[in-house]
């Protein structure tokens, strides 16, 4: 993964590769010249898991 940064320090996109990073500053017309392309780190804690919703059948208001 892959973080493109604008000039002011910003994380504008996130990428699988550097080649995705250029064609989205390419597609929103961002100077490479002024933008900064950085490895992102791998989360060190897996992602949450979402909690699946409980149907309450059987209660009425």
């Amino acid at each position: 993964m892959y973080g493109l940064y604008d000039n002011d320090g910003i994380l504008r996109f996130m990428g699988g590769d550097v080649e995705a990073c250029e064609a989205y500053a390419q597609l929103f017309g961002l100077p490479l010249s002024s933008c900064s392309l950085l490895p992102m780190p791998r989360p060190a804690v897996p992602g949450f898991k979402k909690r699946r919703s409980r149907r309450q059948e059987g209660h009425s208001s």
